[in-house]
């Protein structure tokens, strides 16, 4: 019997990864890597009470609330910024069909990372809930010449299922998408950018060489339909009435 049928495949809510490389100009990444160093030892805490601290004195993953792109002045950062805009209207473009011709919002931290101190440990897994696309720049990463050939030895950036499933056993043989109980793993090296959505849970893992420098660069983008919220002491200057502190 032969019964007429109709299909339609619909991707719900997918999470991409955007690995792009970048061939800078000598002493780029070298000039970068130097900003970037002073930028981490300049924001490090040394008072746990100071309330621009994110994180804690245990680790040298706590640093003070900055933004680097505004910090630090020099021709390389004015480029950087141009990378990272660059980098998310790709994203946008490849990912979702979208030409984004609006303003991009940015930050960025320095995150510096040597074994002499014994931070080549990784990073522990996190998200950024506060912001739309996170462009992160690796400057330098110095591994040893014979460090093994597997992703938990070279410092690779993993990212999970954000719907927290990972229980499909069924092979994936569809080349644009990844499928897997475990992760989807990037191993950066110099001039490499990674761009994915904030609310992707990642993480990095140990990496065998004496140092690497990255650069998370926070972008949140200017849409028309963006939400426009406003302090509530600039909403009753407007409505000229009520109290600052509420009710």
């Amino acid at each position: 019997m032969e019964i007429a049928t109709t299909s339609m495949m619909q991707a719900i809510y997918p999470a991409f990864v955007l690995h792009k490389h970048w061939d800078m100009p000598k002493g780029f990444n070298d000039r970068l890597y130097a900003l970037a160093k002073e930028d981490t030892e300049r924001n490090r805490i040394t008072d746990p009470h100071d309330p621009r601290a994110s994180g804690d004195m245990t680790n040298h993953l706590g640093h003070l609330r900055h933004n680097f792109l505004m910090d630090s002045k020099d021709p390389v950062i004015a480029m950087l910024a141009q990378m990272a805009a660059a980098g998310v209207r790709e994203y946008l473009q490849l990912a979702y069909g979208y030409d984004h011709t609006g303003e991009i919002a940015m930050m960025a931290d320095s995150f510096w990372q040597r074994r002499a101190q014994r931070e080549n440990l990784g990073i522990q897994s996190h998200t950024h809930p506060q912001t739309d696309i996170v462009c992160t720049y690796y400057p330098r990463v110095m591994l040893d010449e014979g460090c093994p050939d597997t992703s938990l030895h070279r410092g690779a950036v993993r990212f999970y299922d954000p719907a927290g499933i990972g229980k499909r056993l069924w092979p994936c043989r569809n080349p644009a998408a990844y499928v897997g109980g475990g992760w989807f793993a990037v191993e950066p090296q110099t001039g490499s950018m990674v761009v994915f959505e904030g609310y992707v849970p990642h993480d990095s893992t140990y990496f065998e060489g004496e140092e690497r420098m990255c650069i998370p660069v926070l972008c949140n983008l200017d849409l028309p339909n963006s939400h426009c919220k406003v302090g509530l002491g600039d909403i009753l200057a407007a409505q000229r009435e009520g109290g600052s502190h509420g009710l």
